[in-house]
């Protein structure tokens, strides 16, 4: 009886204590007054005095008059029978889709299942974990989730989402190259990890974690419809500290072992450890709406760079003493590496391994051999020279990377959509005499800066919200992936989350057009 209700009615929420229910078919009007605020929920419970007596009517007002051929999909979606969600190996129906129309239903990972062409997909990185990160509450991750254009129709936005973190609240890393100021972190740091990817912590009116993104969906669902795919999620995984000897134990074959990370073998141990407790949590929480897809490698080179040589006897150690017979400059052994039998676990439980490298990291270029399912490429464009702000002189240019995005596709792989952090830091601004598509804006950082407005405004310069020259930079990163044809064949992820938000928000109009041109590269590959 339930499968049946579940074709036929579509459950719309029109107010916080109601939990109306309204179908296609007309309905009593309902009434409900506008809060002022533009957020998903409160545009859903406040539709400034609205009446509506249809669904189709009811979106159409919450959307703010949506264009329906862009914005709530209508699209006929094939459902598989919900009496198959129990099962773990759930395969995909013709239509390529797997979501129930059971709202309800829980629908556990698929290594095969993917939703829509796993050569296009487009993922958000979002950094979570620590103090100093945003919450990332339902509010925070309505922005890209669900895209309001410019004239004002809305679609669905970012597909994947790859929550990581690099360090605890105490400044413990979660890899030998990863920043982190007091050193490797331990089990109890690990187990840290989990439980902020994994937190049901309410504030403010906001859940955190995946419980957060989950429940956003489910609001956004109540504007645009349900979406024809399902919303993939990749967690990060810690890399191992190799000369670390105080991780912590786990149990194995009803014993207890005390790792030691000198060891290779405790430390792909360790990894297994987080990997299942990753998974068992995952599935523990039942949501709705997100696909645990994979697994991320957050080291991004293959090789650890905490190698010293032995000036008098050659020998390469790390520091606690273990030694390698096999070392070229600064490839170690490859033996030593536990990527490959990471990959290998990951895939038998059914998912996939991810992975992001700088453009020169060591044995980027052999991802497949290594066992990774998907690698995208950093362009680099905004980074090791890039900051306009802090005195770098060299600079990449567009040339380097079209240069990155060519070698990208050559190797199969997916690129990096880079965003400076300091883009939006306030400054003053004056073109160049000789024009320069590179940094075309003389630049000084108001913040910096000893003269007063009227004096600089003098000189010809003009007070910006942000960086000129970046705003500039990204603009031409946009044409590079465009030229080289970024958007038409590769997988993109794109850092970060929290600079696009602060775009999404801007209210500069050159701004907004950017994410708009964004927006609908992200659409057009998704519907192909």
């Amino acid at each position: 009886m339930k499968k049946v209700l579940s074709f036929l009615l579509i459950f719309v929420c029109i107010s916080c204590s109601s939990n109306t229910a309204v179908t296609n078919t007309a309905v009593t009007k309902t009434t409900v007054t506008k809060t002022g605020n533009n957020s998903v929920v409160d545009e859903l419970h406040g539709l400034d005095k609205v009446s509506y007596t249809t669904y189709a009517e009811y979106v159409d007002k919450a959307g703010g008059n949506l264009d329906n051929s862009n914005g709530a999909s209508k699209t006929e979606v094939s459902y598989i029978d919900a009496s198959n969600a129990g099962s773990s190996n759930m395969e995909a129906t013709n239509a390529g889709v797997s979501i129930s129309d059971n709202s309800d239903a829980y629908y556990p990972n698929t290594y095969h299942n993917n939703r829509y062409d796993s050569k296009k997909d487009d993922m958000m990185l979002i950094y979570y974990g620590n103090k100093n990160r945003s919450k990332w509450g339902k509010s925070d991750l309505e922005t890209i989730v669900m895209h309001k254009f410019g004239d004002g129709h809305r679609e669905w936005f970012f597909p994947s989402f790859l929550y990581l973190e690099f360090k605890n609240d105490e400044g413990y890393k979660f890899g030998d190259n990863q920043p982190g100021e007091k050193g490797a972190a331990n089990k109890g740091h690990w187990e840290w990890l989990l439980n902020r990817y994994f937190s049901t912590a309410y504030n403010g009116g906001n859940f955190e974690g995946l419980k957060a993104l989950d429940e956003c969906i489910e609001d956004c669902k109540k504007i645009l419809g349900k979406p024809a795919f399902r919303h993939k999620v990749y967690l990060s995984v810690p890399s191992p500290c190799t000369d670390f000897t105080e991780w912590g134990s786990i149990k194995k074959n009803g014993r207890t072992i005390k790792l030691d990370f000198r060891n290779r073998e405790h430390r792909l141990e360790a990894v297994k450890w987080f990997i299942d407790e990753a998974i068992r949590r995952f599935e523990a929480q039942h949501y709705k709406n997100i696909t645990l897809e994979g697994l991320y490698w957050v080291e991004e080179t293959a090789l650890m760079i905490r190698w010293h040589k032995d000036n008098k006897t050659g020998e390469w150690t790390n520091k606690t003493g273990e030694k390698y017979d096999y070392i070229n400059g600064a490839k170690i052994r490859e033996d030593n590496i536990i990527i490959k039998d990471v990959s290998n676990y990951i895939h038998s439980k059914g998912f996939k391994f991810y992975w992001i490298p700088y453009n020169k990291a060591s044995l980027n270029e052999t991802w497949k051999t290594l066992g990774f399912d998907r690698c995208d490429f950093q362009t680099g464009y905004f980074w090791g020279t890039p900051d306009l702000l802090r005195g770098s002189k060299s600079l990449k240019t567009m040339s380097d990377a079209r240069t990155i995005c060519d070698l990208a596709i050559k190797n199969g792989m997916g690129v990096e959509f880079e965003i400076s952090t300091d883009l939006f830091v306030p400054c003053y601004g004056k073109l160049k005499k000789k024009q320069d598509i590179e940094r075309p804006y003389e630049v000084v950082k108001v913040a910096g800066c000893n003269k007063k407005p009227r004096e600089m405004e003098a000189l010809g310069y003009k007070h910006y919200d942000y960086n000129p020259c970046l705003l500039q930079r990204l603009k031409n990163l946009m044409t590079i992936f465009e030229e080289q044809g970024v958007f038409e064949r590769s997988n993109i992820s794109y850092y970060e989350s929290s600079i696009i938000r602060k775009m999404i928000n801007s209210n500069d109009k050159e701004i907004i057009q950017i994410v708009d041109r964004l927006a609908r590269h992200i659409s057009r590959r998704r519907n192909k």
